[in-house]
């Protein structure tokens, strides 16, 4: 499988997914379908980073196509999936444009969606989230 999927930390709390060189929308999906079952089972919150710099390609090879930018945006429902926040390393300028484009149609889809540019940032971002979601809620 060119997708994998590891725990970021050991309280088990943050994912890692590593995307490889070729893959598909399937194992994709499978992956996003992996993280809610865990968060539905242990009833927690989840923080994901998904791991593109291996060298991201598009399965189907459109970028701008109809189908892409479905499957991007069911890809952007990582963090309302895992009800948790997801942070993506290594998207590019391409993209991003595209996640730019879905958020003028849906913004809500994309509000705990996060894009950095290496780990070190990533791994700022979604430690971050998750202590915000630690945080109990004021009256």
């Amino acid at each position: 499988m060119a997708i994998d999927l590891y725990w970021d930390n050991e309280e088990q709390t943050i994912l890692l997914a590593e995307i490889g060189k070729e893959w598909e929308w399937d194992e994709l999906h499978a992956v996003l379908k992996t993280i809610k079952r865990m968060s539905d089972e242990r009833q927690q919150t989840f923080g994901a980073i998904v791991d593109v710099r291996n060298g991201l390609h598009i399965p189907g090879g459109v970028l701008m196509s109809r189908e892409s930018l479905t499957q991007f945006k069911r890809l952007m429902q990582i963090g309302e999936m895992g009800k948790g926040p997801a942070v993506f390393v290594g998207m590019g300028d391409m993209l991003q444009r595209v996640v730019d484009t879905i958020k003028l149609v849906d913004r809500k889809l994309v509000q705990d969606v996060y894009f950095t540019k290496d780990m070190d940032e990533a791994r700022q971002v979604i430690y971050g989230r998750m202590a915000d979601y630690q945080q109990p809620a004021s009256a």
